[in-house]
């Protein structure tokens, strides 16, 4: 079951109207965004804050992508009658919902990176910081999903519920860096995974009651 989830995820994301080409793009027109207002040197100098912000805002145009469409046409109901538990399909759907909209944008990052005039140790820092924090970005985007199920406004809520969790990750992501930034973003990431499975199955199994 976690390998169909996964792939299924997959499939749906990279067909017409899934989602993840659109997410890049949008990933894309912010960083431009930021260059052209930033400049050359103001770039250059806040390049990994731009990569991570970018980074969150499209995430959360994605998050609608999680749950919504499987709540809607029945598949989370299904899910609940699954001999799997249900913490493993979830953690199937971040993973991938990670690997559909998230590793695109990484994929594209050092180019985004060296057009923005990083030097490559700059760069690595940059990716590195941001490959530890978008696993716990779409964690706990999907609490923030299963908690909106079937709200008519789910994506206007979901940015809302979401945001003040992020500005932690986006203050150590965005940072300069070092050890202690890696450590408390590697903390975060195996603390909130475990975390967002287990809240995520209860909102979903709330939601179909």
């Amino acid at each position: 079951m976690f390998f169909l989830i996964l792939k299924q995820m997959l499939l749906l994301a990279f067909r017409k109207g899934g989602g993840a080409l659109g997410t890049l793009a949008f990933y894309i027109i912010i960083v431009t965004l930021f260059t052209f207002g930033l400049g050359p040197e103001g770039m250059k100098e806040h390049a990994g804050a731009v990569l991570c912000v970018a980074l969150l805002l499209s995430t959360v145009t994605a998050l609608p992508l999680l749950y919504e469409r499987d709540f809607e046409d029945g598949t989370l109901e299904q899910f609940l009658l699954q001999p799997a538990m249900l913490e493993v399909l979830v953690l199937a759907k971040i993973c991938g919902q990670w690997l559909a909209s998230m590793a695109p944008l990484l994929a594209l990052s050092p180019l985004l990176a060296v057009m923005a005039g990083l030097d490559a140790k700059e760069m690595m820092q940059a990716l590195l910081l941001l490959l530890l924090a978008s696993p716990t970005i779409m964690a706990l985007g999907s609490i923030a999903a299963a908690l909106t199920l079937g709200s008519r406004r789910g994506g206007l809520l979901q940015a809302l519920v979401v945001m003040p969790f992020y500005i932690p990750v986006l203050i150590f992501a965005a940072s300069a860096g070092g050890q202690g930034a890696m450590l408390f973003l590697g903390g975060m990431l195996f603390a909130s995974l475990p975390l967002a499975c287990l809240a995520s199955a209860a909102l979903i199994r709330v939601s179909q009651d």
